[in-house]
């Protein structure tokens, strides 16, 4: 199970260079005092200070948009990238960074036009194969990906990247054995792929949980508080019989965010597998209060309930569970048994 952060998009404050005007498109910036502007206007101010005094200089135009890019304006840093490639068209840099903003914009068919001017100026370049090839991938052109991976690997053969891709495009294709072997290699090559260790583990999982728990504890290593690495790990280890490995780990995660997976697995680990079905309770609790419709937790804390003879409890939480779905069916039958 993969979470995400999600991100709070930064304001934008957009500024053009023109070889004309010293007042950009949002204002003159040397206008604002030093001591109202804001990091984003001071940063832009001093690279069209720097612009205006050599406008030729392609790695200035990098410079700017790689500052829109940190601000979210992708349209701009292209632009700007389309500036630098004009006064200096044999920068793989340039050819790189623009493919990588068209992929951002999912542009694929643009991006990979930049990638292909990147082989032309340079066609040993690593970097631009191993895009190439997730394109491909994306695209689900396996066979590409493969071919692009496999020339990565011709010229460097211990390129992690490259493994990496090719455990990609074995896990899609469902070849289970290859993508292991794969990402395997991948770590060999570098011991410190934090994805190819989390890739392993979950190919693991229905396979050998103890060899899963190994992998998703070295993602740990490497990212201690990932979320994903944690959830997959505490997963492991509740199926694999180590509840208290399990238990300490959906603390762990609870002490970085609050949310109601973990704190339903407590109640399951409880209820199911140590009988203590009034810390269960507890944990599907906490578990409704971060989702107030957080059906299975209704259904498994009347369980509770029942085990608890507390039957009057139990008959509350099977009717909301009726209510929130009339057609669970297993809480129509366990209303029915408390009800006689």
């Amino acid at each position: 199970m993969r979470f995400f952060l999600v991100l709070s998009i930064l304001s934008l404050l957009s500024y053009s260079c023109g070889s004309n005007s010293s007042d950009e498109s949002t204002g003159n910036p040397s206008a604002v005092s030093d001591s109202t502007e804001t990091p984003q206007i001071k940063e832009f101010r001093e690279v069209n200070t720097q612009l205006k005094a050599n406008i030729n200089n392609p790695s200035l135009y990098l410079k700017r948009a790689k500052l829109y890019v940190k601000y979210n304006d992708l349209g701009m840093a292209i632009a700007d990238v389309d500036r630098a490639l004009k006064l200096d068209s044999l920068s793989p840099e340039y050819y790189l960074l623009k493919a990588d903003l068209y992929k951002k914009q999912d542009n694929l068919k643009a991006s990979k036009e930049a990638l292909d001017a990147c082989m032309i100026v340079d066609n040993n370049n690593i970097t631009a194969r191993i895009e190439l090839a997730w394109l491909a991938l994306i695209t689900r052109d396996y066979k590409q990906a493969i071919k692009y991976a496999d020339a990565v690997l011709k010229r460097d053969l211990h390129n992690a990247d490259a493994y990496y891709l090719k455990g990609m495009v074995f896990e899609e294709q469902k070849d289970t054995v290859l993508a292991i072997s794969t990402f395997s290699t991948c770590v060999e090559q570098e011991n410190d792929y934090y994805d190819a260790y989390v890739h392993l583990g979950l190919l693991n999982f229905d396979k050998d949980l103890s060899l899963a728990k190994g992998y998703f504890k070295n993602a740990l290593r490497i990212q201690p508080k990932s979320m994903e690495a944690l959830y997959a790990y505490a997963l492991a280890c509740q199926e694999n019989g180590d509840y208290n490995e399990s238990i300490e780990t959906y603390y762990a995660i609870l002490d970085i965010e609050q949310y109601r997976e973990p704190y339903f697995n407590l109640g399951f680990i409880h209820q199911e597998y140590l009988k203590v079905y009034d810390v269960a309770v507890d944990h599907y609790t906490k578990a409704i209060e971060v989702e107030p419709k957080y059906l299975e937790a209704y259904y498994n804390r009347g369980l509770c309930y029942e085990k608890m003879d507390q039957k009057a409890k139990a008959e509350t939480d099977y009717r909301y569970t009726l209510k929130l779905n009339p057609q669970y069916t297993s809480a129509a039958i366990a209303l029915e048994r408390v009800l006689n």
